[in-house]
């Protein structure tokens, strides 16, 4: 079977998979370490329609920091070298994948790294829409000294939550649209601020 998009999924870092966008056009890896042996039933129930399509690669890492990333550079870099012509897509929140996307993009080559499932086919920078909670949001965290700031991602949450008074399930969509809009990225469970 051809595929036109291929998926890569760093689920060491983000196991909330979304299959909506699963078509015969597409190829999902889900790259986990040696040590993840426990995959809920529920998301093996969601995946198994899809057969070969949605494939899981566990991978040795030898437990080094940022191992699995190389592989998936590895995985990403083989698909690559076979077609030059498709969509790559690596999902995870590691900014560590940036400079790598960056240059390949410098030579033509159609890949991305996207924070939510979101981004695919729905979300480009010229469609963003920035609600009146995140720019309320945006603009209190800018008031603050950089010191003051939420420092991950549960302060964050506290953080909105007195500020906005929404449920969690409101706060985290809030969260994960600032994360697509680059307001915010996540490095080693660390909450950073773009400006």
């Amino acid at each position: 079977m051809k595929y036109n998009r291929f998926i890569l999924v760093d689920y060491e870092n983000v196991q909330d998979l979304n299959t909506d966008i699963m078509d015969k056009d597409v190829k999902m890896n889900i790259i986990l370490g040696e040590n993840q042996n426990k995959i809920p039933i529920g998301l093996i129930q969601k995946i198994q329609p899809f057969g070969n399509s949605i494939e899981w690669l566990q991978v040795k890492t030898g437990g080094g920091k940022n191992a699995l990333d190389f592989f998936i550079v590895y995985f990403i870099s083989n698909y690559i070298s076979n077609n030059k012509n498709r969509e790559y897509i690596i999902y995870s929140k590691d900014t560590g994948y940036d400079p790598l996307i960056e240059y390949l993009r410098t030579n033509n080559i159609n890949v991305r790294r996207i924070v939510s499932f979101k981004q695919i086919n729905v979300y480009s920078k010229n469609q963003a829409y920035e609600d009146e909670s995140i720019k309320k949001v945006k603009e209190n965290l800018k008031k603050l000294k950089s010191n003051q700031r939420p420092k991950n991602k549960k302060g964050l949450m506290g953080y909105i939550k007195s500020l906005l008074k929404k449920s969690d399930e409101e706060i985290k969509k809030i969260i994960e649209e600032m994360l697509i809009q680059k307001i915010i990225f996540e490095e080693n469970n660390q909450i950073k601020f773009t400006s």
